[in-house]
């Protein structure tokens, strides 16, 4: 082997050197960046870190629910749906309207979170405006501005016998 050979050789092994070293840097670059985009989805997937969008269940329901979710109140059909303008005083639309929006800001923050949110909603829904729900006492104002709020009776209820739970400990 000459000394030219010997020297192109050595150039040969440098050049392929230096285009595996800028190989192992692209690669590492891009792993790096996937475990960064990684991180970022299961940071935004818990929402720990995430305020929620509406700071309270009223700013929810009279901001969001209502105007994108609105209901013909009254007769529909041979359905009649009912809604109360003071929804806030009833315990039951409270409970079902805030667990729809805790449900709803955890759906925003995942990639198809909304779409088993919507069935829940779907599933609430009648409920809340049905002859037998919540606002079944109640009137919205309607043409004429009548409105009307009755709170629901509250069932009886007898407490358990001293021992009845003693199974659950």
């Amino acid at each position: 082997m000459t000394a030219t050979t010997s020297q192109r050789t050595r150039t040969d092994a440098a050049a392929q050197l230096d285009e595996l070293a800028a190989e192992v840097a692209r690669l590492a670059a891009q792993v790096a960046e996937l475990h960064r985009a990684r991180a970022e989805r299961v940071d935004a997937g818990d929402g720990d870190d995430q305020p929620p969008l509406y700071s309270t269940v009223e700013q929810w329901v009279t901001t969001y629910l209502l105007p994108t979710f609105p209901r013909p109140v009254g007769e529909v059909g041979l359905t009649r749906w009912h809604w109360c303008e003071q929804w806030w005083r009833h315990d039951e639309a409270v409970t079902r309207l805030t667990a729809l929006w805790y449900g709803w800001e955890q759906a925003r923050l995942q990639m198809t979170g909304m779409l088993p949110w919507l069935r829940e909603l779907d599933h609430q829904l009648p409920i809340l405006y049905s002859d037998d729900g919540p606002f079944r006492n109640c009137a919205a104002s309607g043409e004429l501005g009548e409105h009307r709020h009755r709170s629901s009776p509250e069932l009886p209820a007898e407490p358990a016998p001293q021992s009845w739970w003693s199974w659950w400990d």
